[in-house]
């Protein structure tokens, strides 16, 4: 005659529980979205690149715009690089990345000719949502949405 189990059913319960907890770790960042909005005259109405990276204060002011360029594509790419995106001037354009999980994201404009404004820092806490515009002379302004 079989014996009768002792043990409690509340027990692989608590196991499945505490297994399940184990396994999950901190809820990801949502993603960064950047609503792009650009006169037709920018960039003298040529194809420019946008990228956004993961970098910290001292990389992001050492950095020169020959450096920022060739990370935007190097093969293999830099792990740093968040996105790399094409932007037609004239056009409304909207991209996304995957926010880094700490940390502050640069924003790099590569213009044919940058001047002063071809790169923005954004410090924590990060937004979700950004706008950001390009005025004819290459001004350029970004905006929590």
């Amino acid at each position: 005659m079989p014996v009768p189990s002792r043990r409690s059913p509340a027990l692989p319960l608590l196991i499945a529980a505490c297994l399940g907890a184990c396994a999950s770790g901190p809820e990801p960042p949502p993603p960064m979205e950047f609503d792009f909005k650009t006169e037709p005259q920018a960039n003298d109405g040529r194809l420019f690149y946008f990228m956004a990276r993961a970098v910290n204060e001292k990389q992001f002011m050492m950095e020169s715009y020959q450096d920022v360029a060739a990370k935007a594509f190097a093969d293999p790419p830099d792990p740093s690089v968040l996105g790399v995106f094409s932007v037609i001037p004239g056009s409304k354009q909207e991209f996304t990345v995957t926010q880094p999980a700490q940390g502050t994201v640069a924003l790099y404009f590569l213009l044919t000719r940058p001047g002063q404004q071809w790169k923005r820092l954004l410090s924590p806490p990060l937004d979700d949502d950004y706008d950001i515009s390009i005025a004819a002379d290459n001004l350029v302004k970004v905006e929590e949405d």
